[in-house]
């Protein structure tokens, strides 16, 4: 990782600095404000969590603390890039919880003068606007800023583990019909 501070014009007045995380999900490039990340590691070992939705990869040992980690690029729908692998676990807490985001790379951080961020254009990005808090340029490089607090709403969570354990219920559902399906025809073979 590099910091950098190439988005500040010299001569200019600054005003004030924000510090981002950048990283990588798939083909995009996304920020996060530093004062929401308590840590970043590398992907070490997940333990899975049964019956949970498949944006949440399971739980990982912090220090002692037990994160809850979640696949960004899954959570939002993003492609992947085949070759590349989750490289680093972005820790943030929020509400007295600890999550783990994986994200493919933890690039750099920035500091830049917050009057370069600017407000999100409509389909800027197949991730619904409310979890972006703005866009920044830097060079020739879009940079998404994500607000993970609301990305990690707890509603919101509910909401998609809900949406994701009624999918598995209704295949589970489907699965179960044609077996009796089979079971019946089996023991009527004449039908």
């Amino acid at each position: 990782m590099e910091a950098s501070s190439s988005a500040v014009p010299s001569g200019e007045e600054e005003g004030k600095i924000i510090e981002l995380i950048v990283f990588n999900l798939g083909e995009e490039e996304f920020g996060a404000d530093i004062d929401q990340v308590r840590e970043i590691i590398t992907v070490e070992k997940i333990t899975s969590i049964p019956d949970s939705p498949n944006f949440i990869k399971g739980v990982t040992n912090v220090r002692g603390e037990i994160a809850v980690v979640i696949d960004l690029a899954t959570r939002f729908s993003l492609p992947r890039k085949s070759e590349v692998e989750n490289k680093h676990i972005v820790i943030t807490e929020q509400e007295k919880n600890l999550f783990g985001l994986m994200v493919d790379q933890v690039t750099e951080v920035q500091r830049i003068p917050e009057k370069v961020i600017k407000a999100t254009p409509k389909l800027v990005s197949r991730i619904d606007r409310i979890y972006i808090s703005g866009v920044l340029t830097l060079e020739n490089r879009l940079i998404i800023l994500l607000d993970l607090a609301k990305v990690l709403l707890e509603q919101e969570l509910a909401g998609l583990a809900g949406l994701a354990k009624r999918t598995h219920a209704v295949e589970e559902e489907k699965v179960s019909e044609v077996e009796d399906e089979r079971g019946h025809y089996e023991e009527n073979p004449d039908r």
